[in-house]
């Protein structure tokens, strides 16, 4: 059965593994035809010509004003002019976790056939509180839009994730745009300006990413699960717990559950994002400690992976009377540093006692990178193109597959030691049915209701016949064969429930053909697990943990018997011998 999921397990990883080969191959390909148009702004103020298809990144063309006590209109943003704006010039305009609200301004100017069509301005930034647009053109407001998180989708100009708007440039002049943007989520801007065209190609690559994003996650998820219910091993269902809570993030950031339920469900709401992000790691440090073996096999790291826990477990409990944006900031910070520590920790795993964390060595440093990418791009230091975007959601999904690399070589290492354990039981077996086999005593195996279940060829002769299963087939009482004498039987009997052992009784004993015949009898009852009725096996020569009955040819023409009553080791239960 193990052995049957490992390679499924590896099959449906390695699908997994093609499925984001290719959507780097996809993204990367993508590049090629954003990298000659991205034209630089002019005086600060944007040129559009008959070539341009799309500007990817408008930082260097705008101008922001905060407005902290959120308290300024329209009108009174427009009278102040450019001056009361600061010109921003560096990478994705970014402020972090803020309260205030942040006007935006860019002119653009639009040459030749240019403004012959609309133009699509797209803010990559799915879960924003709200946007208001506003054109002027000739000093006069011509168009006013407003998009947010909270809208009915059939409602915007665009039925897509992101705050889209359609804007109506003037020909051969210069069109100001005014932006007013409120959001208790981290506060960046990554504006793009489409041609119509340009953006249809956009979103054609963009749902396929997320598809396929999306569909590797719920495919893995799927097939662990399964799993987990197959194997049940910790591992594995904390690893599905993992999933489902990383499916969620995934779905509730990416705004998904409108796309795929026509709703938005208060499970995939952004007021619960923090919350999503607390559980995904709480099941990812149990996951941690147990396909790591921590608590087993290093009990310092095990240490510090549940101070992290202790940690994810304390910021939830916070995390229910801060602020959305104080919590948001925490946790943001807390998961780098508990990114950092579980790439230590599986390294040491791995180099000291455990191979299978190689894989989750791996899937954490792709994760953390996937996130450095994303900073980077961010603060302005990597440019802005679809790698860059999707990073964070590429690093996960390679470190979901890199965590099902790590629990398939858990699986074979289980599998393994399962393997050799078989082996060595199998080994001791063969051991003892041979001993149990030539031994020169008789040895027999006696079930509760007194009747032989095994013999060796030695007691067979001894009984006088010609074989243990001839033996067997008599079906015979075996204290009535091999005790004769009715009182020693009872005190024999006697003995046994009261102390569990009785070594060392001469008696009488009965063949098939009726001789009576002396021998040494010894006789052990042990309980099996449950502390129930045992089956009564042959002394210490079968593995099984049953009573023991040892028959040995005594000298025939002795006079009498002598009866040696020794106990090996009390037994106060009493057992219900039939005498």
């Amino acid at each position: 059965m193990r052995q049957r999921h490992y390679s499924t397990s590896l099959s449906v990883v390695r699908v997994a593994l093609r499925v984001l080969v290719a959507l780097l191959i996809l993204l990367t390909a993508s590049l090629s035809s954003s990298a000659s148009i991205q034209p630089a702004c002019r005086d600060g103020s944007l040129v559009l010509n008959s070539s341009t298809t799309s500007v990817r990144d408008l930082s260097r063309c705008i101008w922001y004003l905060e407005d902290p006590q959120q308290q300024l209109d329209f009108n009174t943003v427009k009278d102040r002019g450019l001056s009361a704006f600061t010109r921003h010039d560096g990478g994705v305009l970014n402020f972090g976790y803020t309260e205030s609200a942040y006007w935006v301004r860019f002119d653009v100017r639009t040459l030749g056939s240019a403004g012959a069509s609309d133009w699509i301005l797209e803010l990559a930034l799915p879960l924003v509180d709200e946007v208001r647009l506003y054109l002027v053109q000739g000093g006069e407001v011509v168009q006013q839009s407003r998009a947010g998180y909270q809208d009915n989708w059939t409602e915007r100009d665009l039925a897509v994730p992101n705050p889209t708007f359609r804007l109506g440039l003037l020909p051969d002049a210069v069109n100001t745009v005014y932006l007013r943007i409120t959001n208790t989520n981290t506060f960046r801007l990554p504006l793009t300006l489409w041609h119509p065209d340009a953006y249809i190609q956009k979103v054609s690559v963009d749902e396929v990413v997320r598809g396929l994003l999306l569909g590797a996650v719920l495919a893995i998820l799927a097939y662990n699960l399964f799993v987990a219910v197959s194997v049940r091993e910790r591992s594995n269902i904390y690893y599905v717990l993992y999933l489902v809570s990383a499916a969620i993030f995934i779905v509730t950031e990416q705004v998904h559950g409108i796309q795929l339920l026509d709703s938005r469900p208060a499970l995939f709401d952004k007021a619960y994002l923090h919350f999503q992000i607390i559980m995904t790691w709480f099941w990812g440090l149990l996951m941690a400690r147990h396909l790591l073996e921590t608590p087993e096999r290093s009990a310092d790291l095990d240490q510090v992976l549940r101070l992290c826990l202790y940690s994810v477990v304390v910021t939830g409990v916070l995390s229910l009377f801060l602020p959305y944006h104080v919590a948001m900031e925490w946790i943001v910070i807390g998961s780098l540093v508990l990114s950092v520590v579980l790439i230590v920790v599986s390294y040491l795993s791995w180099r000291y006692y455990n191979p299978a964390a190689r894989s989750y060595f791996f899937a954490w440093t792709l994760a953390l990178i996937g996130f450095g990418v994303y900073a980077l791009t961010v603060m302005g230091y990597l440019p802005l193109n679809p790698l860059t975007n999707y990073s964070p959601q590429i690093g996960l999904t390679a470190q979901i597959i890199l965590f099902s690399f790590a629990l398939a070589d858990r699986i074979k290492q289980v599998q393994g030691e399962a393997l050799g354990w078989s082996q060595r039981a199998l080994s001791n077996l063969q051991r003892y049915q041979s001993l149990f086999d030539n031994a020169i005593e008789g040895v027999f195996q006696m079930s509760p209701d007194r009747r032989f279940i095994t013999v060796n060829p030695a007691m067979a002769e001894l009984m006088g016949y010609s074989s243990a299963r001839d033996l067997l087939a008599r079906n015979l009482d075996v204290l009535e064969t091999c005790i004769v004498d009715d009182q020693v039987r009872q005190k024999v009997v006697a003995q046994l429930e009261a102390e569990g052992t009785i070594k060392g009784v001469e008696t009488r004993y009965l063949t098939c053909d009726g001789e009576e015949r002396w021998a040494n009898i010894s006789l052990h009852t042990v309980y099996d697990a449950k502390g129930e009725l045992p089956i009564w096996k042959a002394l210490a020569l079968m593995p099984q943990k049953v009573a023991s009955v040892s028959v040995s040819s005594a000298n025939a023409n002795r006079s009498g018997w002598k009866r040696k009553w020794r106990a090996t080791r009390p037994r106060p239960r009493a057992s219900s011998w039939p005498t």
